[in-house]
């Protein structure tokens, strides 16, 4: 852990096991953000798709994650609440786990800029591929609704951080945020979510909300994503 922070000053979720699930179109930041947690913050443990191929390798390291006593940071785009739900689901098979979500609130064209610089990505090879990919995840990223099941949230937009890397001071300050946000009631909700088809609602600030249109490009025809869609490895 980040040598900083002191014994008077405890870490967040320190003892406390948490299913952090993030949430972000690509090139939103999410990648940036999971390094650096798990660089400064042992207790959690990054999977990511994009390295691990499939989304099944993810959730095995994520159960491995829970029984090791460790926290899962998923590191994907988990772009609806039927994406949401396998990690939610899996956080329920160890009870008492809170379940976490992390919104990397980045606009489309801060997105589209990233990509257009980015010459590393595991799964991306060009700027073109990234486009696509991007403009076909913005269609169909809604935000996490209260009845998905989570217990935190807390949206980040890029203004909250703008250097281009944490610290474990900044790391700190954000897992403090999000320890502290509110909990929302789970009411019913112990039962495993089902696929429902698409149509979720989003959730933000109490108003439904997707991802806005007017961010688009212009071009853009609307491809929605399922769980076939060629970039299923994307993350």
């Amino acid at each position: 852990m980040d040598q900083s922070r002191t014994s008077q000053d405890p870490a967040p979720f320190a003892g406390t096991q948490t299913m952090l699930i993030l949430v972000g179109l690509v090139a939103s930041g999410k990648s940036t953000f999971a390094q650096a947690l798990e660089r400064h913050f042992p207790q959690f443990r990054r999977c990511n798709q994009d390295e691990l191929g499939t989304r099944q390798r993810v959730e095995s390291l994520a159960h491995r994650t829970l029984r090791e006593g460790l926290s899962p940071c998923i590191d994907r785009c988990n772009f609806d609440a039927i994406q949401r739900s396998h990690w939610i689901n899996i956080a329920r098979q160890f009870p008492g786990t809170p379940i976490s979500v992390i919104v990397f609130d980045t606009p489309y064209q801060v997105c589209s800029a990233r990509l257009q610089e980015r010459s590393s990505h595991p799964t991306i090879k060009n700027p073109q591929q990234g486009q696509s990919i991007l403009a076909r995840f913005a269609s169909d990223l809604q935000f996490p609704q209260p009845n998905e099941g989570h217990d935190h949230i807390l949206y980040l937009k890029p203004s909250d951080h703008p250097h281009p890397e944490y610290t474990g001071e900044d790391i700190g300050l954000i897992l403090q945020r999000l320890q502290a946000s509110t909990y929302f009631k789970r009411g019913n909700l112990s039962a495993p979510i089902q696929r429902q088809g698409r149509g979720y609602g989003a959730h933000r600030g109490g108003r439904g909300h997707r991802f806005p249109s007017s961010r688009l490009p212009k071009s853009y025809s609307g491809t929605r994503l399922n769980d076939k869609t060629n970039t299923s490895h994307i993350a």
